[in-house]
């Protein structure tokens, strides 16, 4: 059994990581190559899906190539939620994949969403389950998860 100080470095690993996924994607939000392109809107709460190129997704942009104000508007969206992702009022939650696109889903309490924390108890059945679906249907190196 893990001691209690083991226990709280993997959370705090885990926390870092969530951080490192944070500022990757609003660093990804500032660059241009990935915006917003939808909202989850369930009782209580939203959540923005954000997707761009880098995914294989087009980038939103106005239908009107002669009205720069919606693509402006569009981008200072995409500023704030990079803002609120770097000062941690909201975090990446999850993914959505679909046919031959990707999404990275964002909320936190600022949009009704609980704060999301790092646990343990489900995460090895997670990971066993991850790499059992990975290893049989994409070719990935098996000395990958060797190492983790």
């Amino acid at each position: 059994m893990q001691s209690k100080l083991e226990l709280q470095q993997d959370l705090q690993l885990i926390a870092l990581l969530q951080r490192d996924l944070n500022l990757v994607t609003a660093f990804l939000l500032l660059t241009g190559q990935i915006s917003i392109v939808g909202i989850f809107i369930n009782p209580g709460d939203f959540n923005l899906s954000l997707s761009g190129p880098i995914f294989g997704r087009a980038r939103l942009e106005s239908k009107f190539s002669n009205e720069p104000f919606i693509n402006t508007v569009i981008d200072i969206i995409d500023v704030i939620i990079a803002v609120l992702l770097i000062i941690d009022e909201i975090q990446v939650i999850g993914a959505f994949i679909g046919p031959r696109r990707f999404s990275i889903v964002v909320s936190g309490p600022i949009f009704g969403s609980r704060r999301h924390v790092p646990t343990l108890p489900c995460l090895k059945r997670e990971y066993k389950f991850y790499k059992k679906i990975v290893t049989k249907y994409f070719a990935v190196d098996p000395t990958v998860f060797r190492n983790i």
